[in-house]
């Protein structure tokens, strides 16, 4: 079901199915929002506008928008937080961060609008009003260098396919030997590779950052192009499923998830979690803080600071290994 079909169900007035796609348009065409972000911002909005014709009884009409209160807002982020009895977009009841992400979206949206358009302005008012919920700290859970070795190996004995093993062995080098994103390995194409040494990567928000590449890096790309049965173009993406078409993230996950559980690892043995032990193992054996943070494309410096305290606990982990008495 689309965005269309979604406020169809909600009964929304027409002129608010206008003001959406306009909303979107700004999302992906304006501030150039990558297609993950902009899509969960219009699941949110599409999400409270099918509550509030539950909450109400009657569809969303732009007048509604004049006396959208903060009773309406924390209602929603109530119902958000539960299981659910009729139909929207969430069924399971959301994590903290997830509502918080549901705020910004519906802020934005309000925010967008209330700048041209009064009927806005009194529901952004409002909204600024609602509390964000709390989230509970956890830091990244990285992979030890052994383990890693082992994924590699395990890797190799979950396809029967040579291409695809040495597909699955590059994407894992590009997410520990590079710290990229999933979404920004797989984004990779041919012409990409002009040079084997470094990468020019199009991270979140469209922030373009250059990646220094290792050889044995570049070589398991290499290596895998070489066997590659494929014909891909200089535009096409490099990493490709078994019929050709564009690779799914959810097929590496489910590969390395094989692999993991072949090993008994635990289930934080993720790609991303490759990505956080690039950063931990870098600033463990030296690494600069500033240098991570361009390295994994960081808009914050207090992001990247975190890995500080995953390498705190680890040394104090060793110290008492080592210190058992003490």
């Amino acid at each position: 079901m689309n965005f269309i079909e979604l406020l169809g169900h909600s009964k929304v007035h027409r002129s608010i199915i206008d003001d959406f796609d306009k909303w979107v348009f700004h999302l992906k065409d304006i501030k150039g929002y990558s297609e993950n972000t902009y899509k969960s911002y219009c699941y949110d909005v599409c999400d409270f506008f099918i509550f509030f014709q539950y909450y109400h009884q009657k569809p969303l009409s732009l007048l509604d928008f004049k006396k959208l209160d903060l009773q309406t807002f924390r209602a929603w982020i109530a119902d958000i937080s539960a299981e659910r009895n009729y139909f929207n977009i969430y069924k399971k009841p959301l994590a903290a961060r997830s509502r918080r992400r549901a705020i910004s979206s519906l802020k934005n949206f309000l925010k967008f609008h209330s700048i041209t358009n009064d009927n806005y302005k009194f529901g952004y008012t409002e909204i600024q009003l609602l509390k964000n919920p709390k989230i509970s700290k956890s830091l990244p859970k990285p992979i030890s260098e052994d383990q890693i070795e082992q994924l590699m190996e395990q890797l190799l004995k979950v396809s029967k396919k040579s291409w695809i093993q040495k597909r699955n062995l590059a994407l894992l080098y590009l997410l520990y030997g590079c710290g990229l994103r999933i979404s920004e390995a797989l984004s990779i194409t041919k012409k990409h590779l002009v040079d084997k040494n470094t990468l020019t990567i199009l991270g979140k928000g469209n922030k373009e950052r250059l990646i220094p590449v290792l050889e044995i890096v570049s070589q398991s790309i290499t290596n895998y192009l070489q066997e590659l049965p494929h014909d891909i173009s200089n535009e096409d993406l490099i990493f490709v499923g078994d019929r050709g078409a564009p690779l799914k993230a959810s097929a590496f996950q489910r590969d390395l998830k094989q692999a993991r559980i072949n090993l008994g690892l635990p289930k934080t043995t993720t790609p991303h979690a490759l990505r956080h032990s690039f950063a931990t193992h870098l600033l463990k054996n030296g690494g600069d803080l500033r240098v991570i943070q361009e390295l994994l494309g960081h808009s914050s410096l207090s992001t990247t600071q975190i890995y500080t305290e995953v390498d705190d606990i680890s040394l104090q982990k060793t110290y008492h290994e080592k210190n058992p008495s003490k």
